[in-house]
């Protein structure tokens, strides 16, 4: 009986771990399948929604990510990452960590 307390409980841990970490953004250290497909994932700024947007770049949520379609939508289509720069909220650090995974 106590084995299986102790099983039911790192299993639980070892689940917390994994949604703190899909939270944050990134599974690699979760060591799943599902984490590489994640954090390996790629989005194109001119032509995403907001959903996928948010899914797929770090430090961008549902406003930003908003922001991001406002802004296409009036200047056109960027003609590279560091023009997200010019989007309200988002910085170059935030262009920095998703550079891998923007293309256009």
């Amino acid at each position: 009986m106590k084995k299986l307390a102790l099983i039911l409980s790192l299993v639980i841990a070892a689940n917390t771990q994994v949604l703190a970490a899909k939270e944050r953004g990134g599974l690699a250290a979760a060591g799943s399948q599902g984490a590489a497909q994640e954090v390996s994932s790629t989005v194109n700024i001119n032509s995403a929604d907001a959903k996928e947007l948010s899914r797929v770049l770090v430090g961008v949520g549902a406003k930003k990510a908003e922001a991001i379609i406002e802004y296409r939508q009036k200047f056109g289509p960027f003609k590279s990452a560091n023009e997200l720069t010019a989007v309200k909220g988002i910085g170059q650090k935030t262009v920095d960590k998703n550079k891998s995974k923007i293309k256009l």
